[in-house]
């Protein structure tokens, strides 16, 4: 009873994410919340307990809770770091929750088809928003539409559109595959967002060499990922600095342009506490950070729009090693996943298309964004099982599925 009503819950939780991004993004961090006492629920009711596979990144969670923590200690605002700390510890646990419930789900093809379907609706959400200037988003919210308002719509498609489309190729509806692609894919090029659109250019590429080769295209992203976020701040930092960069990046986008200045501004910062960092969450109250570069720019307000510069920044470099581990972790077992080939490359391809908001987008530390993530990666694994059920003639997978690190 308590299992099939928590699956029934995380069904209502697929249907209702593109939907909930396209109207509400913030709305998703309680949607992942619920997910993950669904998750839980579905965990309780299947014994055994065994929760060794989730070992590495459930340490890595850890710790970084713990760091933060400890941070509040010389944090330029304690009271704030231990504020967050204390709320991560929510979408940490649901996250682990719903990658162990994935494997536990009686009927992965009815999540699927649940989350099709929710990706359906926020497409027409988003298309009939911008027919009609905002017309629902203007009724509940006093912030008013602009066409940024659906960023979150188009990540979220980003990253969801080459599992899904894979998946139906899996269950044999090519056809339905190459238009739910098509209609998710348009919508990306159609909107505003930059991040969106580079995410999805560089998920093919690594699409199509992880289907070549699955597990050294795997270890060299792994490693790459690792490799940018340690180097961040000698990186990132110094872009601007490069002739000609800044100048192109403003003439293309004065966001762009301004995004270079504050990844400069932030590598200072880091500089002067590259070991413990200012403390969990201190990013908006650097010193100097609020003062004006040029009308309504600001060198830091919020969060430097780097996931790695921001996790530098805040938690010195022992933060920066363990995002560097937990990234890397997620390509290291991606040939782990129990697929068909063809869905692991495209699971890798969401992967890589996360990466793009993660370091040049949003702040790192953003529940809705954080349960974005946990949602899409439930949703994930729950569809490398509904593509495997439904292509018995696939290459069988490994015996071991991907979270079995350190077995």
């Amino acid at each position: 009873m308590i299992a099939a009503s928590s699956e029934w819950g995380l069904r209502l939780c697929a249907l209702l994410l593109a939907p909930l991004l396209a109207l509400v993004p913030h709305a998703v961090a309680p949607l992942a919340a619920m997910a993950g006492l669904c998750a839980a629920g579905i965990v309780a009711a299947n014994p055994p307990y065994r929760f060794a596979a989730l070992r590495v990144p459930a340490a890595c969670l850890a710790a970084l809770l713990l760091w933060g923590l400890a941070t509040a200690l010389w944090s330029i605002e304690p009271q704030r770091s231990l504020i967050l700390d204390l709320r991560l510890a929510a979408p940490f646990v649901a996250a682990l929750a719903l990658a162990a419930a994935a494997e536990r789900i009686a009927a992965p093809q009815r999540i699927a088809m649940f989350l099709l379907a929710g990706l359906g609706l926020g497409l027409a959400v988003t298309w009939f928003e911008l027919a009609t200037g905002g017309e629902l988003i203007n009724r509940i919210s006093v912030r008013g539409f602009e066409p940024y308002r659906l960023d979150q719509i188009t990540i979220g498609l980003t990253i969801l559109a080459p599992p899904v489309a894979a998946w139906l190729v899996q269950r044999g509806r090519p056809a339905l595959a190459v238009i739910a692609a098509a209609a998710m894919a348009g919508t990306i090029a159609f909107l505003d967002d930059m991040t969106a659109k580079a995410g999805l250019v560089a998920s093919l590429p690594m699409i199509a060499l992880l289907y070549w080769r699955p597990r050294p295209v795997a270890r060299i992203a792994a490693g790459g990922c690792a490799l940018f976020i340690l180097t961040a701040p000698l990186t990132l930092a110094k872009l601007e600095r490069i002739p000609g960069l800044f100048a192109a990046a403003d003439s293309f986008k004065v966001s762009a342009g301004h995004r270079l200045l504050i990844w400069s501004f932030t590598g200072e910062h880091i500089a002067e506490r590259p070991l413990l960092g200012w403390g969990l969450d201190s990013s908006r109250a650097i010193p100097g950070g609020n003062r004006e570069i040029r009308p309504g720019q600001n060198w830091l307000s919020l969060h430097p729009h780097d996931a790695a510069l921001q996790v530098w920044l805040e938690l010195g470099m022992p933060g920066a090693v363990l995002f560097a581990l937990l990234l890397g972790w997620f390509w290291l077992r991606l040939d782990r996943l129990a697929a068909p080939r063809l869905y692991v490359a495209a699971a890798g391809g969401g992967l890589a298309a996360t990466l793009a908001p993660l370091f040049a987008a949003y702040g790192v530390w953003q529940e809705w964004w954080l349960g974005t993530l946990a949602l899409a990666l439930f949703l994930i694994l729950t569809m490398a099982r509904a593509a495997t059920r439904s292509s018995p003639s696939a290459t069988p997978p490994p015996p071991r599925d991907w979270r079995d690190a350190g077995r």
